[in-house]
């Protein structure tokens, strides 16, 4: 009897084990990919392909994490609103991703999503005006993202 007792003791410390593990790899994960978004952001500032005028459309770049369907980190941009402009709040930029995130089905999915926006409502018409805002950035997070999943299986 008392082999089988050690075996279950054995099996639950390996279950412990790899939990812990487990447990580990995400919040890695989470750092790892908070950094990227940070990285991201400045990555889309740095490449803008406009003349930027207010500094508004860079500074309001925004990014939120989601796991599991909820959201577990976010950034908002802030702009620095001059007489008669409109200031992007906290609430605004966060409706946005949410509407987002909904829109894509992004909150029923599992495991980790990162979101990106530009919050101004003339993002859209900069870039198809030609223009860099976040479409660089798509392809610089898929980049990143391979270093990170090759990074960790090397592990």
């Amino acid at each position: 009897m008392a082999k089988i007792e050690l075996e279950l003791k054995g099996l639950q410390a390996l279950q412990e084990k790899l939990l812990q593990k487990k447990r580990d790899l995400e919040d890695r994960l989470e750092m790892e990919l908070l950094a990227i978004a940070e990285e991201a952001v400045t990555y889309s500032k740095e490449h803008k392909g406009y003349k930027d005028h207010t500094a508004n459309l860079k500074n309001t770049i925004s990014f939120a994490l989601y796991k599991d369907g909820q959201p577990i980190s976010m950034h908002i941009g802030q702009n620095k609103v001059k007489k008669g402009e409109r200031q992007v709040t906290s609430d605004f930029v966060n409706d946005r991703i949410s509407a987002f995130a909904s829109e894509k089905g992004i909150t029923s999915t599992k495991g980790y999503c990162l979101i990106i926006v530009a919050p101004m409502e003339y993002a859209r018409a900069v870039e198809d005006k030609g223009y860099n805002v976040l479409y660089l950035t798509n392809f610089y997070l898929q980049d990143r993202l391979k270093e990170l999943i090759a990074d960790i299986f090397a592990d």
